[in-house]
């Protein structure tokens, strides 16, 4: 079994994370499901949503091969990618692909336990626009890549900022996740 693993804030879930997702899914035909993991509170930038509405917006990316993971959410507090991978691992027993967005590259060394992390699991990096894959990738890391690759600079930020300013948010998020903001007055 492969599993794939997108982590994040998911504050909210937008239309960059399902192209991930799709893409993903198509590109590597061996990875058997893709957990969405989102985060109870991040290392480095506060979340604004509450795990109650990140988890009811993020339902609009689950499908017959996708699903929510509550891994970091049950530990509470801050989460290390590490520890969250090798609890699915030791679950699942299955060869753990974690996604990252190419931006995530220069950032790496920051991560904990680094040297233990791949060695549990293989990263997929999908590039984000405008952050440039470098011309060499650390061992460990594989660039998803195909001619017909669409990529985003669609980001939660952006979203939350568009909403404060009385912006359109259409086409950036799941429709469902558009009317679930709007509904629930989250970012204003």
């Amino acid at each position: 079994m492969k599993i794939g693993i997108l982590g994040g804030s998911f504050d909210p879930p937008h239309l960059g994370h399902y192209l991930v997702i799709k893409q993903i899914l198509e590109i590597r035909k061996d990875i058997n499901k893709i957990l969405l993991v989102p985060a109870f509170k991040h290392q480095w930038k506060p979340i604004q949503a509450s795990v109650k509405d990140r988890l009811a917006m993020l339902q609009s990316l689950v499908n017959e091969k996708t699903e929510i993971s509550d891994t970091e959410l049950q530990r509470q507090g801050v989460s290390y990618t590490v520890d969250t991978v090798r609890e699915i691992k030791n679950k699942t027993k299955a060869d753990i692909f974690w996604i990252v967005g190419s931006d995530i590259l220069s950032e790496f060394h920051r991560w904990e336990k680094t040297e233990e992390l791949l060695n549990l699991a293989t990263f997929l990096v999908f590039p984000r626009d405008p952050h440039l894959i470098p011309g060499t990738i650390p061992a460990g890391f594989e660039v998803i890549q195909n001619k017909n690759l669409i990529t985003t600079s669609i980001s939660s930020t952006a979203i939350r900022q568009r909403v404060k300013e009385g912006k359109s948010i259409s086409y950036l998020v799941p429709k469902e996740v558009e009317k679930y903001i709007a509904k629930h007055n989250l970012y204003q």
